[in-house]
């Protein structure tokens, strides 16, 4: 457990008690600090002494000398928390879980990894192929360990941080030594409140890169290209990758299947490249490499069918990589959509047979896709339940080859479900049902 001695009898309090908030708290109680810690939303943990769980009201705020604020609470929009608030009015420092991992001074090479889509499988393809290679490595931040209980594993080491915008906008001690923007599309208004700040937000980490570090980009990203030329020093090092060098690598493991995964694979094997990691060696390890949970995950596969959980992605420019790498598709959608719908979507239409639509806002949805493509089946089955045994059943009756039914919500699941992990755990337990009852032959 990480020990900051600075914190030693210091006031230090705690926003938010979610998985962040919770870290820090161990980290900090670790470290001698007197903590106070609240969250609006959720009871005491138990895990929380009765003495630390104070509302933030009653916090001694002349006696702080941090605020922790978990990555959920924004610290920088026009409306603000009022601990927040109370923080400013009395000039103690804000700061966030990252920043306390990085006052324990690691030595390790550490990479940050953001963008829209795509950052946890490009950490955990960076991650496999350093771990198959004998190399010492971690991954925190977003994905895996909080970044405050990450054991530095040394100089001969590698930290690696996906790290979200909402983390980026609240840390004010980050340093890097190769990073990646993967891409920026629209999302999170309801935290930034703009496009142009959850933009800023993003780009960010480049400011964060030590000198001479190195910023891995897609080639072909237009937009993040313009962004980036507007801010451009040369301090970093730019490198921008082919979605070929990842196709060159990948070959034929359907774990990182479709442009998007190619572009991703790309960035994580230009990263392995900067660490010293050989091609050779780079290519040994993807052939082992599997998908991450609920992120164009393989359920089911036979001569005919392809059953494939994408729950990740809650919003269309992630769902339009999922539709995009498939043909003869049998699509669940649905949840609470996003500002722009199922946006990039759209355009991979002709590639869905029929349509399986979720969630309370199934009439939006029906509504959006009718109005792309008037002729396209559309059944709305409101569960994920009747959904998913309606799919499988049109696609084993379906007199096409290789039919793929794809639950690729494009939406966030909060109307039915915990979050996307809880909705995709729900549908591979729906599929193995079926697969029991012998609706699909294996």
């Amino acid at each position: 457990m990480n020990n900051i001695l600075q914190y030693k009898d210091k006031n230090i309090g705690i926003l938010g008690a979610g998985k962040s908030g919770l870290a820090a708290a161990q980290v900090l109680t670790n470290s001698k600090a007197n903590i106070f810690i609240f969250d609006d939303n959720y009871p005491r943990p138990t895990c929380i002494h009765k003495s630390n769980w104070l509302n933030y009201k009653l916090w001694p705020w002349k006696q702080l000398t941090s605020l922790v604020v978990s990555p959920s609470i924004p610290t920088k929009n026009s409306k603000k928390h009022d601990a927040i608030k109370l923080a400013v009015l009395n000039n103690v420092k804000i700061i966030n879980e990252i920043d306390l991992f990085f006052e324990t001074e690691p030595k390790a090479k550490i990479v940050g990894v953001t963008g829209t889509n795509g950052k946890s499988t490009t950490v955990a393809l960076l991650y496999h192929i350093l771990n198959f290679n004998k190399i010492k490595c971690v991954i925190g931040g977003n994905y895996g360990y909080p970044a405050c209980l990450i054991n530095d594993p040394g100089r001969e080491g590698v930290i690696i941080l996906e790290l979200s915008s909402y983390q980026l906008d609240g840390t004010e001690k980050l340093w890097l030594d190769l990073a990646s923007i993967i891409n920026i599309t629209p999302d999170h208004f309801d935290f930034h409140e703009t496009f142009e700040k959850y933009v800023a937000s993003k780009l960010k980490i480049i400011s964060c890169l030590n000198k001479n570090g190195t910023l891995v980009i897609n080639k072909k990203d237009v937009f993040l290209k313009q962004k980036i030329n507007h801010q451009r020093n040369s301090l970093y090092k730019l490198l921008k990758v082919s979605e070929k060098v990842g196709k060159n690598f990948v070959n034929d493991n359907d774990h990182l299947r479709g442009t998007h995964n190619s572009i991703n694979a790309s960035i994580a094997i230009s990263l392995a490249i900067k660490l010293n990691i050989s091609k050779d060696q780079i290519k040994s390890a993807i052939k082992s490499f599997k998908a991450l949970p609920h992120r164009m995950e393989p359920v089911f596969i036979n001569n005919k069918l392809k059953i494939i959980n994408d729950s990740k992605s809650t919003n269309g420019e992630s769902t339009a990589a999922a539709l995009s790498s498939f043909d003869n598709i049998f699509w669940i959608v649905g949840g609470i959509p996003k500002s722009d719908g199922i946006g990039n979507a759209k355009n991979f239409l002709s590639k869905v047979v029929e349509v399986f639509i979720i969630g309370k806002s199934a009439n939006y949805f029906e509504k959006e896709i009718l109005q792309i493509n008037p002729d396209l089946p559309i059944n709305i089955n409101v569960t994920l339940e009747k959904a998913t045994q309606h799919a499988i059943k049109k696609s084993t009756e379906s007199k096409l080859n290789n039919c793929v039914v794809l639950f690729s919500p494009s939406a966030a699941s909060f109307d039915q479900f915990k979050n996307f992990e809880q909705r995709g755990n729900q549908f591979k337990e729906i599929v193995k049902t079926l697969l029991n009852m012998g609706l699909v032959t294996k």
